[in-house]
Protein backbone atom coordinates (compact mmCIF):
# COMPACT_ATOMS: atom_id res chain seq x y z
CA UNK A 1 0.00 0.00 0.00
CA UNK A 2 1.88 3.27 -1.14
CA UNK A 3 2.23 6.21 1.42
CA UNK A 4 -0.49 8.05 -0.46
CA UNK A 5 -3.09 5.84 0.03
CA UNK A 6 -2.19 5.25 3.68
CA UNK A 7 -2.70 8.41 4.68
CA UNK A 8 -5.89 8.59 2.82
CA UNK A 9 -7.48 6.33 5.02
CA UNK A 10 -5.93 7.22 8.14
CA UNK A 11 -7.59 11.16 7.39
CA UNK A 12 -11.02 8.61 6.62
CA UNK A 13 -10.43 6.92 9.97
CA UNK A 14 -10.45 10.19 11.67
CA UNK A 15 -12.69 12.62 9.83
CA UNK A 16 -10.08 15.48 9.18
CA UNK A 17 -7.02 16.02 6.74
CA UNK A 18 -4.03 17.44 8.35
CA UNK A 19 -3.89 21.17 7.80
CA UNK A 20 -0.83 22.97 6.80
CA UNK A 21 0.77 25.78 8.81
CA UNK A 22 1.45 26.80 12.11
CA UNK A 23 -0.61 28.67 14.65
CA UNK A 24 -0.07 30.84 17.93
CA UNK A 25 -2.06 31.17 20.88
CA UNK A 26 -2.69 34.94 20.21
CA UNK A 27 -4.94 33.36 16.74
CA UNK A 28 -7.56 31.32 18.82
CA UNK A 29 -9.47 32.54 21.83
CA UNK A 30 -10.50 29.85 23.52
CA UNK A 31 -8.29 29.03 26.97
CA UNK A 32 -8.56 25.69 26.63
CA UNK A 33 -7.30 26.07 22.68
CA UNK A 34 -4.37 28.17 23.60
CA UNK A 35 -3.02 25.56 26.12
CA UNK A 36 -2.93 23.12 23.32
CA UNK A 37 -1.37 25.19 21.09
CA UNK A 38 1.65 26.45 24.04
CA UNK A 39 2.02 22.78 25.36
CA UNK A 40 3.35 22.03 21.39
CA UNK A 41 4.52 24.74 20.56
CA UNK A 42 7.53 23.69 18.11
CA UNK A 43 7.96 26.60 15.53
CA UNK A 44 8.99 30.22 16.16
CA UNK A 45 6.51 31.73 13.52
CA UNK A 46 2.86 32.18 13.33
CA UNK A 47 1.23 31.60 9.51
CA UNK A 48 -1.44 33.59 10.27
CA UNK A 49 -0.82 36.80 12.38
CA UNK A 50 3.11 36.77 11.44
CA UNK A 51 4.10 36.54 14.98
CA UNK A 52 8.22 35.85 15.14
CA UNK A 53 10.13 34.88 18.26
CA UNK A 54 13.39 33.59 18.92
CA UNK A 55 11.65 31.11 21.34
CA UNK A 56 8.83 28.64 19.89
CA UNK A 57 6.07 30.95 20.14
CA UNK A 58 3.42 28.04 17.22
CA UNK A 59 2.37 24.53 17.13
CA UNK A 60 1.44 22.94 13.78
CA UNK A 61 -2.60 23.63 13.32
CA UNK A 62 -2.92 19.49 13.37
CA UNK A 63 -2.15 19.58 16.90
CA UNK A 64 -5.90 21.18 17.43
CA UNK A 65 -7.52 19.21 15.17
CA UNK A 66 -8.49 16.35 17.56
CA UNK A 67 -10.10 18.79 20.10
CA UNK A 68 -12.34 20.03 17.81
CA UNK A 69 -13.17 16.86 15.90
CA UNK A 70 -14.20 15.19 19.28
CA UNK A 71 -16.24 18.60 20.05
CA UNK A 72 -17.74 18.11 16.48
CA UNK A 73 -18.77 14.81 16.72
CA UNK A 74 -19.98 15.04 19.86
CA UNK A 75 -22.74 17.38 18.80
CA UNK A 76 -23.16 17.02 15.26
CA UNK A 77 -22.94 13.83 12.36
CA UNK A 78 -23.09 12.81 8.78
CA UNK A 79 -27.05 12.63 8.29
CA UNK A 80 -26.73 9.16 7.23
CA UNK A 81 -24.60 7.97 10.32
CA UNK A 82 -26.91 9.54 12.55
CA UNK A 83 -29.88 7.62 11.28
CA UNK A 84 -31.94 10.79 10.09
CA UNK A 85 -34.78 9.55 8.05
CA UNK A 86 -35.68 9.95 4.45
CA UNK A 87 -38.89 11.60 3.34
CA UNK A 88 -39.18 11.67 -0.52
CA UNK A 89 -35.44 10.83 -1.47
CA UNK A 90 -34.22 13.49 0.90
CA UNK A 91 -33.24 13.48 4.33
CA UNK A 92 -36.32 14.80 6.79
CA UNK A 93 -34.62 18.07 7.48
CA UNK A 94 -31.15 20.05 5.58
CA UNK A 95 -27.71 19.08 6.74
CA UNK A 96 -25.56 22.54 7.66
CA UNK A 97 -22.04 22.38 6.53
CA UNK A 98 -18.75 22.33 8.32
CA UNK A 99 -18.52 26.41 8.80
CA UNK A 100 -21.80 26.82 10.46
CA UNK A 101 -21.25 23.76 12.36
CA UNK A 102 -18.14 25.61 13.74
CA UNK A 103 -20.08 28.91 14.46
CA UNK A 104 -22.46 27.32 16.22
CA UNK A 105 -19.59 25.60 18.74
CA UNK A 106 -18.56 29.34 19.36
CA UNK A 107 -14.93 28.77 17.78
CA UNK A 108 -13.58 31.90 17.81
CA UNK A 109 -10.47 32.59 15.99
CA UNK A 110 -8.24 34.11 13.06
CA UNK A 111 -10.58 33.77 9.82
CA UNK A 112 -7.94 32.03 7.98
CA UNK A 113 -7.69 29.50 10.59
CA UNK A 114 -11.34 28.95 11.00
CA UNK A 115 -11.70 28.19 6.82
CA UNK A 116 -8.78 26.06 7.44
CA UNK A 117 -9.97 24.06 9.93
CA UNK A 118 -13.40 23.41 8.46
CA UNK A 119 -11.89 22.70 5.47
CA UNK A 120 -10.01 19.55 6.93
CA UNK A 121 -12.81 17.88 7.87
CA UNK A 122 -14.04 15.29 5.56
CA UNK A 123 -18.00 15.47 5.91
CA UNK A 124 -19.16 18.46 4.36
CA UNK A 125 -23.18 18.18 6.00
CA UNK A 126 -24.34 17.74 9.32
CA UNK A 127 -26.84 17.39 11.42
CA UNK A 128 -27.30 17.70 15.37
CA UNK A 129 -27.02 14.56 16.86
CA UNK A 130 -26.18 13.56 20.99
CA UNK A 131 -24.65 9.98 21.65
CA UNK A 132 -24.30 9.49 17.50
CA UNK A 133 -28.04 9.70 16.65
CA UNK A 134 -30.03 12.70 15.89
CA UNK A 135 -33.15 11.69 18.25
CA UNK A 136 -31.22 11.18 20.71
CA UNK A 137 -30.62 13.98 24.06
CA UNK A 138 -27.53 15.64 25.80
CA UNK A 139 -27.40 15.08 29.62
CA UNK A 140 -27.55 18.54 29.88
CA UNK A 141 -30.50 18.74 27.58
CA UNK A 142 -32.53 15.16 29.55
CA UNK A 143 -31.93 17.22 32.76
CA UNK A 144 -33.62 20.79 31.64
CA UNK A 145 -36.45 18.61 30.12
CA UNK A 146 -37.34 16.35 33.04
CA UNK A 147 -36.81 20.04 35.52
CA UNK A 148 -39.58 21.39 32.94
CA UNK A 149 -41.14 18.08 33.76
CA UNK A 150 -40.73 18.29 37.18
CA UNK A 151 -42.38 21.74 37.64
CA UNK A 152 -45.57 20.93 35.97
CA UNK A 153 -46.03 17.63 37.83
CA UNK A 154 -45.54 19.40 41.49
CA UNK A 155 -47.46 22.81 40.28
CA UNK A 156 -50.57 21.08 38.28
CA UNK A 157 -50.47 17.38 39.05
CA UNK A 158 -48.89 15.59 42.28
CA UNK A 159 -47.04 17.56 44.93
CA UNK A 160 -46.12 14.91 47.47
CA UNK A 161 -46.87 11.13 46.24
CA UNK A 162 -44.54 11.32 43.04
CA UNK A 163 -44.91 7.37 43.42
CA UNK A 164 -49.28 7.73 42.40
CA UNK A 165 -48.43 10.16 38.89
CA UNK A 166 -50.62 8.94 36.63
CA UNK A 167 -49.38 6.49 33.58
CA UNK A 168 -50.68 9.38 31.00
CA UNK A 169 -48.49 11.96 32.09
CA UNK A 170 -45.32 10.01 32.37
CA UNK A 171 -42.05 11.26 30.81
CA UNK A 172 -40.02 10.67 27.83
CA UNK A 173 -37.98 7.68 27.76
CA UNK A 174 -34.87 9.83 28.10
CA UNK A 175 -35.63 12.28 30.87
CA UNK A 176 -35.84 11.90 34.59
CA UNK A 177 -38.94 11.11 36.70
CA UNK A 178 -39.43 13.58 39.58
CA UNK A 179 -38.08 10.88 42.18
CA UNK A 180 -35.59 10.48 40.23
CA UNK A 181 -34.57 14.29 39.64
CA UNK A 182 -34.06 15.41 43.12
CA UNK A 183 -30.94 12.84 44.09
CA UNK A 184 -29.45 14.07 40.80
CA UNK A 185 -29.64 17.24 41.45
CA UNK A 186 -27.92 16.16 44.97
CA UNK A 187 -25.47 14.19 43.20
CA UNK A 188 -24.43 17.80 40.94
CA UNK A 189 -23.82 19.20 44.07
CA UNK A 190 -21.33 17.17 45.61
CA UNK A 191 -19.90 16.86 42.54
CA UNK A 192 -19.19 20.45 41.41
CA UNK A 193 -18.52 20.70 45.25
CA UNK A 194 -21.41 23.36 46.00
CA UNK A 195 -21.68 22.44 49.20
CA UNK A 196 -19.77 25.32 51.31
CA UNK A 197 -19.31 26.22 54.99
CA UNK A 198 -19.68 29.67 56.13
CA UNK A 199 -17.69 30.41 59.18
CA UNK A 200 -18.79 31.28 62.65
CA UNK A 201 -19.32 35.28 63.33
CA UNK A 202 -20.49 36.08 59.43
CA UNK A 203 -22.93 38.54 59.68
CA UNK A 204 -26.24 38.61 57.76
CA UNK A 205 -29.42 41.04 57.52
CA UNK A 206 -33.06 40.73 57.66
CA UNK A 207 -35.24 43.26 56.83
CA UNK A 208 -38.99 44.07 57.39
CA UNK A 209 -41.18 46.94 56.04
CA UNK A 210 -42.01 48.94 58.66
CA UNK A 211 -44.53 51.68 58.41
CA UNK A 212 -44.70 55.34 59.70
CA UNK A 213 -46.20 54.71 63.50
CA UNK A 214 -45.83 51.14 63.47
CA UNK A 215 -45.00 50.41 67.49
CA UNK A 216 -43.74 46.78 67.20
CA UNK A 217 -40.27 46.44 68.70
CA UNK A 218 -37.01 45.97 67.03
CA UNK A 219 -36.16 42.29 68.45
CA UNK A 220 -36.02 39.45 67.58
CA UNK A 221 -39.56 38.43 67.88
CA UNK A 222 -40.46 40.84 65.71
CA UNK A 223 -37.47 40.42 63.39
CA UNK A 224 -36.77 36.86 63.24
CA UNK A 225 -38.56 34.21 61.13
CA UNK A 226 -42.33 34.20 61.64
CA UNK A 227 -44.09 31.67 63.95
CA UNK A 228 -45.19 28.58 62.29
CA UNK A 229 -48.73 29.47 62.18
CA UNK A 230 -47.98 32.83 60.28
CA UNK A 231 -45.44 31.37 57.64
CA UNK A 232 -46.94 32.08 54.00
CA UNK A 233 -45.36 30.66 51.34
CA UNK A 234 -42.09 31.93 50.50
CA UNK A 235 -39.51 31.04 47.93
CA UNK A 236 -38.17 27.89 49.65
CA UNK A 237 -40.39 27.43 52.09
CA UNK A 238 -43.68 25.71 52.08
CA UNK A 239 -46.58 27.31 53.89
CA UNK A 240 -46.52 26.89 57.78
CA UNK A 241 -43.28 25.92 57.69
CA UNK A 242 -41.27 28.83 58.26
CA UNK A 243 -37.63 29.69 57.27
CA UNK A 244 -35.35 32.51 58.08
CA UNK A 245 -34.74 34.63 54.36
CA UNK A 246 -31.71 36.59 55.24
CA UNK A 247 -28.95 38.73 52.79
CA UNK A 248 -25.20 38.80 52.71
CA UNK A 249 -25.62 42.09 52.24
CA UNK A 250 -27.54 45.07 54.02
CA UNK A 251 -27.99 46.58 50.93
CA UNK A 252 -29.52 43.00 48.96
CA UNK A 253 -31.91 42.90 52.70
CA UNK A 254 -33.26 46.00 51.46
CA UNK A 255 -33.55 45.54 47.70
CA UNK A 256 -35.41 42.47 48.81
CA UNK A 257 -38.10 44.16 50.40
CA UNK A 258 -38.94 47.37 49.55
CA UNK A 259 -40.41 48.09 46.51
CA UNK A 260 -41.10 52.38 46.37
CA UNK A 261 -40.60 55.14 48.94
CA UNK A 262 -41.80 56.72 50.69
CA UNK A 263 -40.80 53.99 53.15
CA UNK A 264 -39.53 52.64 56.33
CA UNK A 265 -37.49 49.58 56.84
CA UNK A 266 -36.43 48.09 60.17
CA UNK A 267 -32.85 45.89 59.41
CA UNK A 268 -31.40 43.80 61.61
CA UNK A 269 -28.42 42.30 61.91
CA UNK A 270 -27.37 38.17 62.84
CA UNK A 271 -24.62 36.67 63.59
CA UNK A 272 -23.74 32.70 62.60
CA UNK A 273 -23.01 31.06 65.91
CA UNK A 274 -21.32 28.39 64.71
CA UNK A 275 -19.96 27.60 61.25
CA UNK A 276 -22.83 26.66 58.75
CA UNK A 277 -23.11 24.15 56.15
CA UNK A 278 -24.91 25.10 52.89
CA UNK A 279 -25.65 24.16 49.51
CA UNK A 280 -23.88 27.23 47.86
CA UNK A 281 -25.89 28.57 44.08
CA UNK A 282 -24.29 31.66 44.07
CA UNK A 283 -21.10 31.04 42.96
CA UNK A 284 -20.92 27.92 40.51
CA UNK A 285 -18.01 27.02 38.83
CA UNK A 286 -17.38 28.41 35.23
CA UNK A 287 -18.21 26.32 32.64
CA UNK A 288 -14.92 24.57 31.00
CA UNK A 289 -14.20 24.80 27.40
CA UNK A 290 -16.56 23.31 25.01
CA UNK A 291 -13.41 21.63 23.63
CA UNK A 292 -12.08 19.64 26.82
CA UNK A 293 -13.40 16.16 26.12
CA UNK A 294 -12.05 15.18 29.97
CA UNK A 295 -14.32 17.75 30.76
CA UNK A 296 -17.54 17.12 29.16
CA UNK A 297 -19.54 15.61 32.37
CA UNK A 298 -18.88 18.94 34.38
CA UNK A 299 -19.50 20.97 31.35
CA UNK A 300 -23.11 18.99 30.95
CA UNK A 301 -24.27 19.38 34.84
CA UNK A 302 -23.20 23.34 34.87
CA UNK A 303 -25.12 23.65 31.66
CA UNK A 304 -28.05 22.45 33.62
CA UNK A 305 -27.61 23.65 37.18
CA UNK A 306 -27.18 27.17 35.61
CA UNK A 307 -30.04 27.19 33.97
CA UNK A 308 -31.81 25.50 37.57
CA UNK A 309 -30.78 28.21 39.90
CA UNK A 310 -31.88 31.03 36.83
CA UNK A 311 -35.29 29.36 37.82
CA UNK A 312 -35.87 28.87 41.42
CA UNK A 313 -34.23 32.27 41.61
CA UNK A 314 -35.57 34.20 39.64
CA UNK A 315 -38.67 36.91 39.92
CA UNK A 316 -42.11 35.94 40.41
CA UNK A 317 -44.86 38.29 40.10
CA UNK A 318 -46.79 39.06 43.32
CA UNK A 319 -50.27 38.44 41.48
CA UNK A 320 -51.92 36.17 44.21
CA UNK A 321 -50.41 32.84 42.37
CA UNK A 322 -46.99 33.52 43.38
CA UNK A 323 -47.64 30.64 46.00
CA UNK A 324 -47.88 27.96 43.11
CA UNK A 325 -45.09 29.54 41.20
CA UNK A 326 -42.66 29.12 44.22
CA UNK A 327 -43.78 25.29 44.72
CA UNK A 328 -40.85 23.80 42.98
CA UNK A 329 -38.24 25.57 44.17
CA UNK A 330 -40.06 24.75 48.00
CA UNK A 331 -40.09 20.73 46.74
CA UNK A 332 -36.34 21.40 46.20
CA UNK A 333 -35.50 22.86 49.46
CA UNK A 334 -37.36 20.74 51.78
CA UNK A 335 -35.68 17.34 49.92
CA UNK A 336 -32.05 19.76 50.50
CA UNK A 337 -33.36 20.04 54.37
CA UNK A 338 -34.25 16.72 55.00
CA UNK A 339 -33.35 14.61 52.38
CA UNK A 340 -29.67 15.40 52.26
CA UNK A 341 -26.53 15.11 54.37
CA UNK A 342 -22.67 16.46 53.90
CA UNK A 343 -20.67 14.55 55.44
CA UNK A 344 -22.98 13.10 57.76
CA UNK A 345 -24.94 16.06 58.62
CA UNK A 346 -27.79 18.19 57.66
CA UNK A 347 -27.41 21.06 55.64
CA UNK A 348 -28.20 24.43 57.48
CA UNK A 349 -29.43 26.22 54.66
CA UNK A 350 -29.07 27.61 50.71
CA UNK A 351 -27.54 30.58 49.36
CA UNK A 352 -28.94 31.88 46.49
CA UNK A 353 -28.93 34.77 44.10
CA UNK A 354 -30.93 37.89 44.37
CA UNK A 355 -33.25 38.38 42.18
CA UNK A 356 -33.40 42.34 42.33
CA UNK A 357 -29.76 42.70 42.99
CA UNK A 358 -27.28 42.13 40.72
CA UNK A 359 -24.55 40.42 42.85
CA UNK A 360 -26.62 40.26 46.06
CA UNK A 361 -26.81 36.67 47.84
CA UNK A 362 -29.54 35.76 50.14
CA UNK A 363 -29.27 32.66 52.58
CA UNK A 364 -32.34 31.07 53.42
CA UNK A 365 -31.62 28.84 56.55
CA UNK A 366 -33.94 25.62 57.20
CA UNK A 367 -35.35 25.35 60.66
CA UNK A 368 -33.06 23.50 63.23
CA UNK A 369 -35.76 21.71 64.70
CA UNK A 370 -39.05 21.11 63.16
CA UNK A 371 -41.88 22.35 65.43
CA UNK A 372 -44.50 25.23 66.02
CA UNK A 373 -41.88 27.05 68.05
CA UNK A 374 -39.28 29.07 65.99
CA UNK A 375 -35.78 26.93 65.58
CA UNK A 376 -32.56 28.39 64.38
CA UNK A 377 -29.68 28.27 66.57
CA UNK A 378 -27.46 28.92 63.76
CA UNK A 379 -27.62 32.58 64.25
CA UNK A 380 -27.96 34.99 66.85
CA UNK A 381 -30.22 38.35 66.97
CA UNK A 382 -27.95 40.99 67.67
CA UNK A 383 -29.28 44.40 66.76
CA UNK A 384 -31.83 46.11 64.54
CA UNK A 385 -32.05 49.69 63.74
CA UNK A 386 -34.91 52.05 61.94
CA UNK A 387 -34.31 54.03 58.59
CA UNK A 388 -36.64 55.91 56.44
CA UNK A 389 -36.53 56.96 52.54
CA UNK A 390 -38.33 59.26 51.19
CA UNK A 391 -37.29 59.92 47.75
CA UNK A 392 -36.17 57.25 45.22
CA UNK A 393 -32.27 58.94 45.61
CA UNK A 394 -32.40 58.13 48.82
CA UNK A 395 -33.42 54.32 48.06
CA UNK A 396 -31.02 53.54 45.48
CA UNK A 397 -28.01 54.81 47.82
CA UNK A 398 -29.22 52.64 50.19
CA UNK A 399 -29.22 49.52 48.20
CA UNK A 400 -26.32 50.38 45.06
CA UNK A 401 -23.45 50.72 47.76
Amino acid sequence: MGRAKQEMIEADSRGWNEPDGYVCPDCVEDEFLKSIILDNACHQKCDYCDTESDDDVASPVETLMEAIRDTVFYYYNDPTCAGVPYDGGSFIFDPIDTHEVLESLGLECDGQLFDDVASAFINTGWVASAHGHWASSHQNEILNASWNNFVNVVKHEVRYFFSRIPNSKKTDSQEYSPPQLLPIISHLANELKLISILPLGTNYYRVREREDGADWELDLDQMGAPPAVRAAAGRMNPAGISYLYLAFEQQTALAEVLERPPCGAAIAQFDAQRDLTILDLTSLPPLPSIFDDSCRDQREGLLFLNRFVEEISKPVRKDGREHVEYVPSQVVSEYFALGFQANGQPLDGIAYPSAVRPDGKNLVLFPSKRGYERNFDQVVFRSAQEQKFSTWSELFASINV
